[in-house]
């Protein structure tokens, strides 16, 4: 399992608001496939996918806003258990 976390973005800010889910949860990804749609303190930006596999938890939800670090996801394979 990969634990998927918000990439430094931000010029200025550390902190990214999370605007759209590009895949749903139990979705396959492929690593480079558009993950999700940001919007910096500069520009709306898509974050790519960094692991193969399931998107097996959404943790950070579209309309919230994370630093830089945060986990926002978690990868794997199918049935696989998540963190709480």
């Amino acid at each position: 399992m990969e634990a998927i976390v918000m990439p430094a973005l931000g010029q200025t800010s550390d902190e990214n608001y999370i605007q759209e889910w590009l895949v749903e949860e139990g979705q396959e990804v492929e690593m480079g496939q558009p993950l999700l749609s940001v919007e910096t303190d500069k520009a709306q930006l898509e974050v790519e996918c960094v692991a193969d596999g399931t998107l097996l938890k959404i943790v950070a939800p579209a309309g919230s806003t994370v630093s830089a670090g945060t986990v926002i996801a978690y990868i794997g394979d199918e049935g696989e258990a998540v963190p709480q």
